[in-house]
């Protein structure tokens, strides 16, 4: 991944500074430019597009937050990081509107410079690949669901898939037992779509909602049984989250190759020997 950053400091000694004792290449950063001032940092930032601003706040012609506002603009996802020599609360209020990275004093230290673009560059790459996401889910339902409206098709807000799809799955794992656990309840508790979440879960954990649901109440009802070896089927199925004890040894059987009662006869028979 080639990452941007854009360097605004009117003082020479600590841009050069800054730009020798970084170590811009271990941390994944192909390109460094650098600015004199808010002006030139503005035009550099339209014209080379970074990932990454670094900005003085106080500089001539132009202030580092004033010239971060206008690059905002055009660059909804730039990361910006602030370094002063003020302690000034009306800069700090400013950089949390723009949701800065760090507000750094000076004297500066390299290391809170590193951290702060370790920050930075963790939370571009997660933008990337929540647009590749994005991307990549309207691709695959592309020409299949016209008819639902496009605020359904697509979340109002994209959160990291890796981290979703495991909040739902322990969800799953705290609530398997509850028989009215379904697509649609999942969907309402996560406020997603049903589309979305289904597409989602199973691109990360590469099984159905639907998949995981069963096999965490198989796991859980075949150690259940285990510990319980005189226990009626009926009331495993009902502490297992399974509506229909019928269904429960179908879907039991199917994914075990044994029904539950043989499974029970086995423990028993194995605890007598």
């Amino acid at each position: 991944m080639s990452l941007k950053v854009l360097m605004v400091e009117d003082e020479e000694l600590t841009r050069e500074g800054l730009y020798k004792c970084i170590p811009w290449e271990s941390l994944g950063i192909t390109e460094v430019h650098m600015a004199e001032d808010g002006e030139e940092g503005l035009k550099k930032a339209l014209e080379l597009r970074p990932d990454i601003v670094m900005a003085d706040v106080r500089m001539p012609r132009m202030d580092g937050i004033t010239m971060a506002f206008e690059i905002r603009k055009s660059r909804k996802n730039c990361r910006f990081i602030f370094i002063s020599g003020y302690c000034d609360k009306e800069y700090l209020m400013s950089a949390i509107q723009l949701s800065a990275v760090n507000y750094i004093e000076k004297p500066i230290e390299p290391s809170e410079i590193v951290d702060a673009l370790k920050k930075s560059i963790l939370q571009v790459e997660e933008e990337r690949r929540r647009a590749a996401m994005e991307e990549e889910y309207r691709a695959h339902f592309k020409g299949v669901l016209e008819e639902i409206p496009e605020e359904d098709l697509v979340p109002a807000s994209w959160q990291s898939s890796t981290h979703m799809a495991d909040k739902i799955e322990r969800y799953i794992q705290d609530n398997f037992s509850d028989i009215n656990l379904s697509l649609t309840k999942l969907a309402d508790e996560f406020e997603l779509s049903k589309q979305y979440m289904c597409w989602l879960y199973k691109k990360e954990k590469n099984e159905t909602i639907n998949q995981s649901i069963i096999r965490i109440r198989i796991k859980w009802a075949k150690e259940y049984m285990r510990r319980n070896p005189f226990v009626k089927i009926k009331d495993v199925a009902a502490r297992a989250g399974f509506a229909d004890s019928s269904y429960f040894i179908r879907i039991y059987k199917k994914n075990e190759q044994m029904t539950p009662a043989d499974y029970l006869r086995d423990i028993n028979e194995r605890r007598g020997e």
